[in-house]
């Protein structure tokens, strides 16, 4: 069986669908990698943005805080509506 397998693989129908195989795996490895690399690059553009926003939202949070009651009522009853 590895004998026929052999004998095969070095005929010349055999090397074309080697070759053939070879290039094919080639380009699979590369798109792999370059599919990787920008997966990679998005996780790493989403942690930014995350750290970005968690900073912001802290910032917030002392400004509001930093607030008295009567400030914080007023700046909120623009978001309430009037007709309820």
């Amino acid at each position: 069986m590895l004998t026929a397998l052999f004998a095969w693989m070095t005929s010349s129908c055999g090397k074309v669908v080697a070759k053939w195989g070879a290039i094919a795996a080639a380009v699979g490895l590369a798109y792999w990698r370059i599919r990787e690399s920008g997966r990679a690059a998005e996780r790493a553009d989403r942690a930014c943005e995350t750290t970005k926003a968690a900073a912001n939202r802290e910032k917030i949070h002392d400004q509001v805080s930093k607030l008295p009651d009567a400030d914080v009522r007023d700046e909120l009853s623009g978001w309430v509506r009037d007709d309820i």
